[in-house]
């Protein structure tokens, strides 16, 4: 659980501690130990252990026989990912947890999925060794998409492994908690200000006619969360708005390289899959920084957020 506490003089400053450990996959490319960076900081400053993991899928075809094919080269290709990982650590705070890494012969995305079940936030970079440039990693695409728990998606344009500043993607629909809480605790530790947003869908014709009292009381309802959420966090400057335009759109326009965006979103299972277009596959794909894709553990009271 993310240690929370909450009450007069911020007590809970510098103990955001994400005790069920950060989870970071990695490939052999460059984006994959891009990601191992952004997670062994993130971890280190939420005092968290890094579990380091490597899948290898086993070849499949009618000339391989499974049960014959020798895995001792999947192995040593994996120790070497992960020992050139490892050796990027550097130097650590004081206290830091050690690392810990995995081998495993299997889908990635299903490996990480299995895995996001028990952490804090799985960590992956946006495009593989096999990826395009110009597209959503497979790998990225369906771990975020399938996760059981939260899912940082880590773009080789993202500057640094501190955000300067925490945008979170803002929907009523459903319960904030999981990305506001993972939000602000990430804020407090960076001593970064969170900004929320909320997109307003442009009215049709019908409903500008009918006048502004549903704006209003948006208004009303941002500002509400607002408050609460500093009230949690009275050492984190936070601020509110909402714009007019597609949610995708409007996030894009908020964020840099150098900022994580946090979004709710709505687990997909591999059977039914999710539709494309959707806003945080938008996101995923096109924002130069961070992006969080924050689903609600089993250990979570209500429904998560989902920006679709």
């Amino acid at each position: 659980m993310i240690d929370n506490t909450i009450g007069g003089g911020d007590p809970g400053a510098g103990r955001d501690t994400w005790t069920r450990g950060v989870v970071v996959g990695v490939d052999g490319s460059a984006e994959g130990y891009r990601a191992f960076d952004w997670a062994l900081a993130v971890a280190d400053r939420h005092h968290s252990l890094l579990t380091v993991s490597h899948a290898e899928p086993l070849p499949v075809g009618p000339t391989v026989p499974l049960p014959t094919y020798d895995r001792a080269p999947l192995h040593d290709r994996g120790d070497e990912i992960l020992r050139t990982a490892l050796a990027r650590a550097g130097n650590r705070p004081p206290g830091a947890k050690d690392v810990e890494v995995s081998v495993s012969i299997g889908t990635p995305a299903a490996v990480l999925t299995a895995l996001s079940e028990d952490v804090d936030l799985v960590v992956v970079g946006r495009r593989g060794s096999g990826g395009s440039a110009h597209a959503l990693g497979s790998v990225s695409a369906a771990t975020a998409a399938r996760a059981r728990g939260s899912v940082a998606v880590i773009p080789a344009s993202t500057e640094g492994t501190r955000p300067k500043r925490v945008v979170v993607g803002v929907s009523f629909e459903h319960d904030l908690t999981t990305a506001l809480t993972l939000a602000f605790s990430e804020a407090r530790q960076c001593a970064a200000p969170v900004k929320l947003v909320h997109a307003v869908q442009p009215l049709t014709p019908l409903a500008s006619q009918s006048g502004s009292a549903g704006t209003d009381e948006l208004y009303r309802e941002l500002q509400s969360l607002l408050d609460l959420w500093t009230a949690r966090y009275p050492s984190v400057t936070a601020t509110a708005e909402a714009r007019r335009g597609e949610p995708a759109e409007v996030l894009l326009a908020q964020v840099t390289a150098a900022d994580v965006l946090v979004v709710g979103g709505r687990r997909h299972s591999r059977l039914v899959g999710r539709l494309l277009g959707s806003v945080p596959d938008i996101l995923l794909a096109d924002a130069t920084g961070a992006v969080v894709v924050a689903h609600a553990s089993r250990l979570d009271p209500g429904p998560h957020s989902e920006l679709s």
